[in-house]
């Protein structure tokens, strides 16, 4: 479906204020964001880097709508790929600056005039207990907007060991968990279906 690159935010003050739903992509460096974005869409829009922290700003990918917005002229939604957490390249300051920035994007104080529709969690399905992937989906439940856990790279495991990851990530996790496969396209159409949902809810 179309889609393109629209801006590289890298503050409050650049997050567009269009009432388009946005869908946010959080997860830890090198998680498999971009690889996602550029499967949901089937382009290769978002670039991908083998080295973790590369995604530094909040990137938004205007997205053709599976779904019409009745109240809306534009039957569009935002993917928005923010900063991985967990690693930067650039040291201390900089795990800090991607902190403040995923903050201001999920503020109160900086959603009028935008909707946060939605948030995919992308967890490492190799990984499936990280602590650090438990510490961002409890910052994320107070964040107002739904949530679901996307265990990304699922091909990588055999089959008895994809239904065990599977199984932790549910009693882990009070959220819907979608295994996903960007480089097989399996899943994919489960999240798109999530994505339909969130999109059609109401902002206010």
């Amino acid at each position: 479906m179309p889609a393109q690159f629209i801006l590289s935010a890298a503050s409050a003050s650049d997050f567009p204020r269009t009432g388009v739903p946005e869908i946010a992509m959080v997860g830890r460096s090198n998680v498999g964001k971009s690889t996602l974005i550029n499967a949901l869409v089937k382009q290769k829009i978002a670039r991908t880097s083998a080295a973790p922290g590369k995604t530094r700003l909040a990137n938004y990918y205007l997205v053709e709508s599976p779904i019409p917005n009745p109240k809306s002229q534009i039957p569009k939604l935002y993917f928005v790929d923010l900063p991985g957490y967990g690693y930067a390249r650039g040291g201390y300051d900089s795990v800090e600056a991607f902190e403040q920035l995923t903050q201001q994007y999920f503020d109160p104080s900086t959603r009028q005039g935008r909707h946060v529709a939605g948030v995919l969690q992308l967890v490492d399905s190799r990984h499936p207990d990280l602590p650090q992937d438990a510490a961002g989906y409890e910052w994320l439940l107070a964040v107002q907007a739904p949530v679901a856990i996307v265990a990304t790279k699922i091909d990588k495991l055999n089959r008895s060991d994809q239904a065990k990851t599977l199984r932790a990530l549910k009693e882990k996790y009070d959220s819907p968990v979608l295994a996903v496969s960007a480089a097989k396209g399996d899943g994919l159409d489960e999240v798109w279906k999530m994505i339909r949902n969130w999109a059609r809810s109401d902002p206010s």
